[in-house]
């Protein structure tokens, strides 16, 4: 069996993982209070710092900060964490990203672990970033040169002014441009000290059959990708008419985007993400469009909750970036039949989202950035008309222009069979009971059939998609256990860090992450919370395992083997760990029901930590008599939660 995994929040590609060293200085040497303050008023309130949550919409502060600790704490939505976990949430970024851009920020060093990595090819990512850096300086410069207005950049004068683009939009968004010259921005950087295997390495360059470097952008208007506020992950490069041979922009694609590289992976970064992050949080929704020009040009507009993708489809890793940042996202596609066709397709991807997706479309040959030129100044209230369908509705319409009948007829019955099979196929894969059964009633009303008979499709759907993704019932997983589990890993003699001494917790968490690998991994790396709970060894395990995994796509030898390498270098505890992890399957134990009891109980100690620190301000009698209540009432807030965890339910699920 392949091991699905998409890499989210694992180290990327090729590079080795950050150090546990590394990690432990970032979360002691980052100052909260100073990253905080960047997003977030805050003023001393006796052993805290407090301010209006940024996760939540308030009026009187309920968000604390105390700096002994590095810790926050909202009581109004019970976000919580260390400074990690709070870059994390309030910049969209998976756990190694806000390591790198705390590092950053605070220049501190970080250490990688070859270690624990394979002996595939290590990357040096900050060496990336660097050549990153370098190139958009020189693209800028390059646009500097139009002001001169001579040769090509007389024609690149033109079509910024046919575009309609600000100096403000061109600074806000830093775009650029590469210079109709073979290999001008190689040489740039061969000067500059990169060598050039890493210049091919970043994209930015690829070698000729004579041996010689040449650009891969030429002759384009330059957008670069940023990841946060100063890191470039790679470019996009819109050809500029008239810059090159007429021939030759006849058959040139019209946008050209960077090769995936070790930073730069297009199925999870959204261009504009950094620059639009404030007004998604304070819209609590945003728009995907399909091109970097609609970004720009609905932002210049006044539309600034706007994203792309960066020529691809929309996938569930993008829409996860949007999680604890609003809570509705809008596709803004071309009304046409293949935006139409794109939108529909993204209902897979958006089907398990933590937030809700809709679908706008604008009137046929009119794309975002037209629309936001005709509209000017009005477009934000223009776009608040257009109207908003329905995900589930988008795809069945798709579905049903596909097999030749039109949206607004009745399909015949063997037709409607058939769509009505596909409809509770995509179903069957919705994770959330209710989501599940909120769709399934409303495709059944859009497809004229009686909901039950819907459910009853996407209940067999259900069935047989569990089975073959191993899920349950544990009969099914049993051929895969010989080959997936202990069967397949031998212990080794070098010793590293035991397992047996970890908390119970963490022991069940491990047990469940090495049986369901990739259908939790990332979500849990995506989750600031539990990443400053867990153990080191735990997430430093999860992110190993994630990357094992990701470092062979549909090789299931390279998987199993990556995964056993891994174990080897751990030492025999986790061997053992693994080997017990797959006879708890054989036995019948749900590891999916072990994962969430895990999450249930990671949350219960946590918030025991908060109740301890609530008490020792409480005991200590500073602040006065209004404070003395605020804790208290602080105290009587957490007990509930902690109460309604042990019943298994999640207040702060439940509030939020």
């Amino acid at each position: 069996m392949s091991i699905p995994f998409q890499v989210l929040a694992t180290t990327c590609y090729g590079s080795p993982v950050i150090s546990q060293e590394s990690i432990e200085r970032v979360k002691s040497e980052a100052s909260i209070v100073e990253v905080v303050s960047e997003t977030v008023k805050l003023r001393r309130a006796g052993m805290y710092y407090s301010g209006l949550c940024p996760f939540h919409s308030e009026r009187s502060p309920s968000f604390f900060v105390r700096e002994s600790s590095n810790s926050y704490h909202c009581y109004g939505c019970s976000a919580s964490g260390n400074v990690i976990s709070f870059v994390m949430a309030s910049r969209a970024m998976t756990f190694p990203e806000a390591v790198e851009f705390l590092a950053g920020r605070f220049g501190i060093e970080l250490k990688r672990d070859n270690s624990r990595r394979g002996q595939g090819p290590s990357v040096d990512r900050e060496k990336l970033f660097a050549v990153c850096a370098t190139a958009q300086n020189f693209f800028r410069q390059s646009l500097m040169q139009v002001k001169k207005g001579a040769g090509e950049f007389a024609k690149v004068g033109e079509y910024l002014r046919k575009r309609g683009l600000t100096a403000d939009a061109i600074n806000t968004f830093g775009i650029g441009y590469a210079p109709n010259q073979r290999g001008a921005l190689a040489e740039t950087l061969k000067k500059a000290g990169f060598s050039e295997e890493l210049i091919i390495q970043s994209g930015l360059a690829r070698r000729a059959s004579g041996g010689e470097l040449y650009d891969f952008f030429r002759g384009r208007l330059i957008f670069p990708i940023f990841l946060d506020v100063k890191r470039i992950a790679g470019f996009g490069g819109r050809i500029v008419p008239g810059v090159n041979d007429p021939a030759f922009e006849q058959q040139a694609p019209k946008y050209l985007n960077s090769p995936e590289t070790p930073i730069y992976q297009k199925n999870r970064t959204l261009y504009g993400l950094p620059q639009a992050m404030s007004a998604i949080r304070e819209a609590g929704e945003a728009y995907i469009v399909e091109g970097y020009m609609d970004v720009v040009g609905l932002a210049m507009r006044g539309v600034n909750n706007v994203v792309a993708c960066c020529g691809t489809a929309m996938t569930e890793q993008h829409l996860k970036r949007f999680s604890g940042l609003c809570s509705r996202v809008h596709l803004l596609f071309d009304g046409d039949t293949a935006g139409r066709g794109a939108a529909a397709k993204s209902f897979v991807s958006a089907r398990n989202a933590d937030v809700d997706v809709t679908a706008c479309f604008l009137p046929d040959d009119v794309d975002p950035d037209d629309f936001a030129s005709q509209h000017g100044a009005e477009t934000p209230h223009a776009l608040k008309g257009v109207q908003k369908s329905e995900l589930i509705d988008t795809y069945i319409d798709w579905l049903l222009t596909r097999a030749g009948c039109s949206v607004t007829e009745k399909p015949g019955a063997n037709l409607l069979g058939k769509l009505s099979e596909e409809v509770a196929k995509a179903l069957s894969g919705v994770e959330r009971e209710v989501v599940r059964s909120t769709l399934t009633a409303r495709a059944a009303r859009r497809l004229g059939i009686e909901t039950p008979q819907l459910e009853r499709l996407v209940a067999k759907g259900s069935s047989g998609s569990a089975q073959s993704a191993g899920k349950e019932p544990a009969k099914a997983r049993s051929s895969e256990s010989k080959q997936d589990s202990a069967e397949g890993i031998a212990a080794s003699p070098q010793q590293a860090r035991g397992a047996a001494e970890l908390p119970r917790v963490d022991l069940d968490m491990l047990r469940s992450l090495m049986v369901l690998k990739g259908e939790v991994i990332p979500d849990l790396l995506r989750n600031p919370e539990m990443c400053e709970i867990l153990q080191p060894e735990t997430v430093s395990f999860a992110m190993d395992l994630g990357q094992a995994l990701a470092d062979h796509p549909d090789d299931e030898q390279g998987q199993r083997q990556a995964a056993k390498e891994l174990l080897q270098t751990l030492g025999p505890d986790w061997t053992r760990l693994w080997k017990e992890a797959f006879k708890m399957v054989e036995a019948g134990v749900s590891m999916r029901d072990l994962y969430r009891e895990s999450l249930l109980a990671l949350r219960r100690q946590k918030l025991r930590g908060l109740l301890d620190e609530c008490k020792e301000e409480l005991v200590s009698g500073e602040g006065d008599s209004q404070r003395q209540l605020e804790i208290s009432e602080r105290i009587r807030i957490l007990k509930n939660q902690i109460d309604g965890l042990a019943r298994g339910v999640d207040l702060q699920s439940s509030n939020s």
